[in-house]
């Protein structure tokens, strides 16, 4: 019934869209704070969100001048601020992550390592969740906390945050890192209003309205995966990511397209090191590395399993908070599987295949590598190892391969081998037996 709806509500939308796209778009999303919430619940299901990961959303219309965004560090692994441009986002406008996002007058960022820091600062570091000032401006230009945008120009405003710490004050704010959402006011003709928070978030119509301009005259995808010319399959760099996915500027991306159908009786197998990253749950700040790492090599990984098909849902995800390894290597097995299957051992990463309907789109994002980190997607892409990858066109699985093959010379041990493998040969003889051939 959800495909129904989104599809009535989007023709008539539409229609609304003919007289004046600008004011439509906006007029046809609540004018309240952050209306719209991506996640991999409910119709917030779309452009292929994190599981770990919250983004917030909202409209900045052609007839105001500012948006001023105020809100408090929260506890969290990351957040930033992202602008994208045009019924289509073909551009990301500007974007700001937290230790790029200076503090109010006398506020520390929490982000940002202190000049100098000794055992016993550390042991007595107490959070502190200081407050900061964005603004999104059409009549001024990026710089410091300011993000610039096009003055005739529909925008769309995310703020993401993804891991939010754990919450012993039980403030009832876990999902935004223990703090309120930023409060938002727009200026006109030098007249302020400060937007009140949506209740509740993800109204149907707002939704509708957001997909209606991502997906604007795509009624679905075009082209398909096809077969693998083989069991092994290749993780390829993504040139540009598809803008309709808004993809974060502080990720980049490798893809991998296992075919248009599950293959019965067989699992896809995917083996690699895991780069060091902080543990922030526990309210560790994100320059120190967790437990078994020595260095922070960048601060987020995770590979997700996608439904390529529209509105591009989210499957399952595994991340580097959820993922368990064995001698610094994570093994993760996808498999149609309805719950975890009693035949995987318990240091063996289980990702869900999904509905058998929808083709497939894994991919694997590394977040803000350190820039002395020689391993990272990022370094894969800086070395040209990439393809080309825009919706609505899905590339056939082999489109990968040589991009991938590159990008595994760049990576090392760092780029996640992956291949189809039969079931039993996995029960018998574990990742090695799937991937010694590969």
């Amino acid at each position: 019934m959800k495909v129904i709806h989104i599809g009535v509500f989007a023709g008539l939308i539409a229609l609304a869209l003919l007289s004046n796209p600008t004011v439509a778009r906006a007029q046809n999303v609540r004018n309240c704070a952050w209306p719209i919430e991506i996640s991999p619940e409910g119709y917030g299901n779309a452009t292929g969100p994190e599981s770990l990961a919250r983004y917030f959303i909202i409209p900045f219309d052609t007839q105001h001048e500012t948006m001023t965004i105020k809100g408090t560090y929260p506890n969290a692994r990351y957040f930033s601020f992202a602008v994208y441009q045009d019924e289509t986002p073909t551009a990301i406008v500007g974007d700001l992550y937290d230790a790029q996002i200076a503090p109010d007058p006398g506020i520390v960022n929490p982000f940002v390592r202190p000049e100098t820091e000794t055992s016993q600062t550390r042991a007595t570091r107490q959070p502190v969740n200081g407050t900061y000032t964005v603004v999104i401006s059409r009549t001024a230009s990026s710089s410091g906390n300011t993000i610039g945008v096009p003055p005739d120009r529909f925008i769309w405003v995310l703020l993401r945050i993804y891991i939010p710490s754990a919450d012993p004050s039980l403030s009832g704010q876990s999902l935004t890192g223990g703090v309120p959402l930023p409060t938002v006011t727009l200026t006109k003709n030098g007249v302020s209003q400060e937007l009140s928070p949506c209740s509740p978030i993800n109204d149907l119509r707002d939704v509708t309205a957001l997909l209606q301009d991502l997906f604007n005259g795509i009624p679905a995808l075009q082209g398909g995966e096809g077969t693998p010319s083989s069991d092994r399959l290749w993780f390829g760099p993504i040139i540009i990511p598809p803008m309709r996915l808004f993809p974060n500027p502080h990720n980049k991306y490798i893809a991998m397209l296992p075919g248009d159908k599950y293959q019965p009786g067989r699992i896809i197998v995917v083996h690699g090191k895991a780069p060091g990253t902080p543990y922030t749950y526990d309210g560790s700040p994100v320059w120190e590395p967790a437990r078994g790492f020595r260095n922070v090599d960048m601060r987020y990984w995770a590979l997700c399993n996608l439904n390529l098909a529209l509105p591009v849902t989210n499957v399952d995800c595994t991340a580097d908070l959820t993922t368990n390894l064995q001698g610094g290597d994570y093994t993760i097995v996808i498999s149609n599987d309805l719950l975890r299957p009693n035949w995987l051992r318990p240091n063996i990463n289980w990702v869900r295949w999904g509905d058998e309907q929808y083709p497939k789109l894994i991919f694997f994002r590394n977040m803000l590598p350190d820039p002395n980190f020689p391993f990272s997607v990022q370094k894969a892409i800086e070395a040209g190892c990439t393809f080309d990858f825009d919706l609505p066109d899905i590339p056939a699985s082999d489109a990968t391969i040589t991009a991938g093959q590159c990008a595994s010379q760049v990576m090392g041990d760092y780029y996640p081998v992956a291949a189809w493998c039969d079931k039993s040969t996995f029960v018998r003889g574990g990742w090695q037996a799937c991937l010694k051939e590969q």
